[in-house]
C-alpha cells in the first residue's frame, strides 16, 4: 500500500484556559449530564450525509458529559419526561455543512502520484429539549491535501473527506461543548431579569 503524506491545515486550537478547564472539569464527571440525538444534517451533497452524521453522532458520543440512551423513550413527552426525571439535559444536535470542496492537483515536483485536496466548513447546532431553543453552535473547517493512487480515486476520496469530516465535526464539536458547560439555561434568565429590573 502506498504511503500516503495528509497535511492537514486550518484546524483552530482551543487555546483560552479557562473555557478549556471547564471542559475538563465537565469530561471528569462520572455520570453523562446531557442527553442528545442528532436531528438534523444539511448539505448540498446528500451523498455526505449518511457519513456527515456518522460522524457527529461518534464525535458526540465520545464525551463522557453526553450520552444517547435514554431507556424506554418511545415518544416525545416519553422522552421529556425521562429527562426531567434523570435530571439530564436534553439536546437535538444538528448540523450545516456550508462547504465541501473537492479537487484534484498535478503530482508535486520529483513525484508520480496526483495530490487530493479536501477543504470542509460546517457549523454545529445543540436545540434544546424541550423547546427547541439554539443554546449553542459550533464551527469547524479543515483542509487536508495528500498524494493518492488513481486506481484507488473512489476510496482515497472517501478517506480524506472522511478525514476532513472528521477534524472539522471534532473542532466544532468541542468549541460547542465550552459554551454549553460555560452558558447554561438557568444561567440566562435571571441575568437578563437584572437588566430589565436596572432600566426602570
Amino acid at each position: 500500500m502506498l504511503n500516503m503524506r495528509t497535511i492537514a491545515l486550518a484546524i483552530l486550537v482551543l487555546s483560552a484556559a479557562g473555557p478549556a478547564g471547564a471542559e475538563s472539569d465537565e469530561a471528569s464527571s462520572k455520570s453523562p449530564k446531557y442527553y442528545f440525538r442528532v436531528s438534523n444534517i444539511q448539505s448540498q451533497d446528500n451523498k455526505i450525509i449518511p457519513m456527515a452524521k456518522e460522524l457527529l453522532e461518534k464525535e458526540v458520543a465520545s464525551r463522557p458529559e453526553f450520552t444517547m440512551e435514554l431507556r424506554d423513550a418511545n415518544s416525545e413527552e416519553a422522552e421529556i419526561a425521562l429527562l426531567r426525571k434523570q435530571g439530564v439535559k436534553g439536546f437535538q444536535v444538528s448540523m450545516r455543512i456550508a462547504s465541501l470542496k473537492k479537487d484534484v492537483k498535478p503530482p508535486a515536483p520529483g513525484k508520480r502520484d496526483s495530490q487530493m485536496s479536501i477543504d470542509v466548513k460546517l457549523t454545529v447546532f445543540g436545540h434544546t429539549i424541550p423547546g427547541n431553543k439554539v443554546l449553542f453552535t459550533g464551527d469547524g473547517d479543515a483542509s487536508l491535501m495528500g498524494e493518492f493512487s488513481e486506481r484507488l480515486r473512489d476510496k482515497e476520496e472517501e478517506r480524506f473527506t472522511r478525514t476532513a469530516l472528521a477534524s472539522a465535526i471534532k473542532q466544532a464539536v468541542s468549541t460547542a461543548v465550552v459554551k454549553l458547560t460555560t452558558a447554561r439555561i438557568e444561567d440566562r434568565g435571571p441575568a437578563k431579569g437584572k437588566k430589565r429590573k436596572g432600566r426602570r
